[in-house]
């Protein structure tokens, strides 16, 4: 009698390890299975759950409009920049820097990872002093355009929206590499209306659109500073330069010129 007792102990403790691991099996294979995608890690709209909502709209709205330049020059060298896509009386366009554009539009495409090269159509502006470029392109299915006027500062909050420490961000593909998002502060002021922001760029990140935390389109990134060493010239590419939008001739867009 306590021999069977002993027999039935024992199977019935066998039973409870077998279940007990096929439960974890089970809770590991779920768990497995639950892990999101490549895909869904590295989407536009994954951003930081723990920022302020008003944040998490802003980034999305940046990697949303952000798009890559590539440009051919006449001697068959190709600059790399990036461009916001925005939406003004109807029609599309991408703003960026002049200096990115070394060859004309027909050898200029815009490249996102949806649908590859798109065209220009036309530079409809382009400012080699202030240094920027708007360039007309079809419909890019992938992107939200940004609105124009609608998502630029009004006129009595640019004070605000320039001011020193205020928060900003932009994506672009420094070393043609990205989307990559940044995170930036204003910490002073350049000659020309320009402003100094607390980042990081490198080639490749010129005609970055930057925004407020609130996803107002207050400008674009022009280059990072220098600065002279007992080595020589050395960059400093943690201070960036950035272009205020309202030295856009937005008028030209908007009023169809």
């Amino acid at each position: 009698m306590q021999t069977l007792k002993k027999i039935a102990k024992t199977l019935i403790a066998c039973g409870l390890a077998a279940a007990i691991s096929g439960g974890v099996c089970y809770s590991v294979m779920t768990s497995v299975n639950q892990v999101p995608t490549i895909a869904e890690i590295q989407h536009a709209e994954n951003v930081s759950p723990t920022l302020p909502p008003g944040v998490q709209s802003t980034l999305r709205r940046s990697r949303n409009s952000t798009v890559r330049i590539l440009s051919i020059s006449d001697k068959g060298g190709v600059a790399t920049t990036t461009g916001t896509y925005v939406r003004a009386n109807g029609n599309y366009y991408v703003v960026t820097v002049m200096h990115g554009l070394v060859g004309p539009c027909g050898v200029t495409r815009i490249w996102t990872e949806e649908e590859g090269f798109t065209p220009c159509q036309q530079v409809v502006i382009g400012s080699a002093l202030i240094d920027y470029a708007v360039i007309q392109v079809g419909e890019i299915p992938s992107l939200e355009a940004i609105p124009i006027p609608r998502a630029l500062p009004r006129a009595s909050q640019w004070r605000g929206a320039l001011s020193t420490q205020t928060k900003l961000y932009y994506t672009g593909y420094p070393n043609s590499t990205g989307p990559l998002t940044f995170a930036g502060t204003i910490v002073g002021y350049a000659d020309g209306d320009y402003i100094y922001m607390h980042s990081f760029a490198w080639g490749g990140a010129s005609g970055s659109g930057v925004f407020s935390e609130t996803g107002e389109f207050i400008g674009y990134v022009l280059a990072i500073d220098i600065g002279e060493t007992t080595y020589g010239i050395d960059v400093l590419e943690d201070i960036v330069i950035v272009v205020p939008a309202f030295k856009i001739d937005w008028a030209t867009i908007l009023e169809g010129k």
